[in-house]
């Protein structure tokens, strides 16, 4: 026999469930792709937010992170004027590049990595 409690507490059971924090990813040398609850997507390193949502696409190439980013449909942050476009991290230096085009990213990765996406 259902009861009002076993019908409550499925009801917070399940709206409990769509309130966990989706876990970061590790990407390489301590830096993770992470997500908000809203989904916007961005990368960061310890604390910090390195790139801004929303991470389209991202790809490890040895010491380097690659990827793109747009600004969010509802974003999660106040830096609306960061760059659009493809992004460059050197793990090595910490160095970032944003709203780079294809030909600085194969530069970079010198003529190792062309960007098909």
């Amino acid at each position: 026999m259902i009861t009002i409690k076993k019908t409550l507490g499925f009801f917070i059971l399940l709206i409990l469930s769509g309130c966990i924090d989706p876990k970061p990813q590790l990407l390489i040398n301590g830096y993770h792709l992470s997500s908000t609850n809203a989904s916007n997507t961005y990368v960061t390193k310890g604390y910090e937010v390195i790139i801004h949502s929303d991470v389209l696409h991202v790809e490890v190439v040895e010491h380097f992170i690659i990827g793109k980013r747009q600004l969010p449909e509802h974003p999660d942050h106040n830096e609306l004027d960061v760059a659009e476009g493809y992004f460059i991290i050197d793990t090595k230096n910490g160095e970032v590049s944003l709203g780079v085009d294809k030909s600085t990213i194969l530069k970079s990765t010198n003529g190792k990595y062309k960007i098909d996406w």
